[in-house]
């Protein structure tokens, strides 16, 4: 790498009020810059594609571009490759609020950022304001706490699985339904029976924890061929049974 290039690298987290000033207004400027682009693109006389889209007919992009980031990230792909596919992911988001600003729905990019900056001071207290440090396990604690706080008298009592969005991939639903219902101990992944062949019978390290993936890896793809073999749709059999186990643990059924 010459010395240009270098040059052109943005260092590490700015450890200075200089720095992370410098890094702020760079960051909004590339930020505005990609958004006008977009807007261009979106407004009348821009791009006939980008000038019919909509919030709907976008969001397989938004999961299409997502997958590929994390697939980027999971196979440990090159900084600028992985810089490449987040960049996709950022052009979704962009793409949404120049949308939003066009079809005049009461928000743009900045309205977005706003809310998202307010959300984060709010939820972490412990960096912006005068809790001190907190564990990790009373940093979800008070998360929770605080979405309920949000979330206003108005909507009554807010439930442990209030929230987890119903369009989520079966799996990812199945692992948000569990770590909810743990975190309000309704249930207890370590107590019950486990199968001889449970990677996760004994409780595990951080030496371990790889060997379990692999291993639970090994038995899903399993089931999925028992599935396939049983004429089995196996995306809808976990579907059915997230659906029952939420409702045995929630309301006793």
């Amino acid at each position: 790498m010459d010395q240009d290039e270098d040059a052109d690298r943005p260092a590490a987290t700015p450890s200075t009020p200089g720095a992370a000033a410098a890094a702020s207004a760079r960051d909004a400027e590339a930020l505005a810059a990609a958004m006008q682009t977009v807007r261009t693109m979106v407004r009348p006389g821009g791009c006939a594609w980008h000038g019919v889209q909509t919030h709907e007919t976008l969001t397989p992009f938004l999961v299409e571009e997502t997958a590929e980031f994390i697939d980027a990230v999971e196979r440990g792909l090159p900084a600028d490759e992985v810089r490449s596919e987040l960049g996709d992911v950022l052009y979704q988001v962009l793409f949404h609020a120049a949308i939003a600003e066009r079809d005049g729905e009461g928000y743009d990019l900045a309205g977005v950022a706003e809310a998202l900056n307010e959300k984060l001071i709010a939820r972490h207290p412990h960096v912006f304001g005068d809790r001190g440090e907190m564990t990790v396990d009373e940093l979800h604690a008070e998360w929770e706490r605080l979405k309920e706080d949000a979330a206003g008298e108005e909507r009554g009592s807010r439930g442990p699985l209030d929230g987890i969005p119903a369009g989520m991939p079966t799996l990812a639903r199945a692992a948000k339904v569990v770590e909810r219902l743990k975190r309000a101990r309704l249930v207890d992944p370590s107590a019950g029976e486990s199968h001889p062949d449970d990677p996760l019978a004994t409780a595990i390290g951080p030496d371990e924890r790889r060997m379990a993936e692999n291993g639970i890896g090994d038995a899903m793809l399993a089931l999925v061929v028992r599935a396939n073999a049983a004429g089995v749709d196996p995306d809808r059999a976990l579907r059915l049974a997230v659906d029952r186990f939420t409702a045995r643990v929630t309301h006793g059924e």
